[in-house]
């Protein structure tokens, strides 16, 4: 049977969660809402306090703002820092934002290998664009070893999620696969599917 003491401290855990998450939403919307107003310091002061809770989104966008030099000096390596953090908490823009600064030299040196890192981590947090950026990646062997396998398995990912995306690289998927042999889209097709039934077991 559990104590009186120990449901008050168990009851006190609760609430004091609860109140930290709704400090960092309210924290994280205070410094959207000031920022669109262009009230720099009042974003920067908001996008802090959610950041230094662990908000991604706060992360990424204090990081933004270090990136542009808005309300501070412009600090390139701050941001790739606060983008990676953000990145590694699970947001999927900031993984796919860092994966095209390092394919395309954008603030930092161009790093191929920094760049399929970063956009598989997007593409394993299911992302559709950050998985066909992948896919292109192992395809023209950038950043790893060629793996048209592995290519085939992340644009049959991509090409998964409904909308827009799927269609506007349907040419691409195509034209990729052509040049494949059968068992190697086959392959890619079959792993496609086992990460894809993977990703639902554990998400559910």
């Amino acid at each position: 049977m559990v104590s009186r003491q120990k449901r008050i401290s168990w009851t006190f855990g609760v609430v004091c969660a609860l109140f930290v998450l709704s400090a960092r939403a309210g924290d994280l919307e205070d410094g959207i809402k000031a920022h669109q107003n262009k009230q720099y310091t009042a974003a920067l002061k908001s996008f802090r306090a959610a950041a230094t809770a662990g908000n991604g989104e706060a992360q990424r966008r204090l990081g933004f703002m270090y990136y542009h030099g808005e309300g501070v000096r412009q600090d390139g390596w701050r941001a790739i820092v606060l983008f990676e953090g953000a990145a590694l908490a699970g947001d999927v823009e900031s993984a796919l934002n860092l994966g095209k600064m390092y394919e395309f030299g954008m603030g930092v040196a161009q790093d191929d290998a920094r760049a399929l890192y970063w956009y598989q981590r997007g593409a394993e947090l299911d992302d559709a664009e950050a998985q066909f950026n992948t896919s292109v990646m192992y395809y023209k062997g950038r950043g790893a070893a060629q793996n048209r396998i592995e290519a085939a398995k992340w644009w049959t990912l991509a090409m998964m999620k409904s909308g827009g995306k799927a269609e506007y690289i349907r040419l691409s998927v195509e034209s990729a696969e052509a040049k494949m042999t059968a068992d190697e889209v086959a392959e890619g097709r079959r792993r496609a599917t086992e990460w894809a039934a993977s990703a639902k077991s554990i998400h559910h």
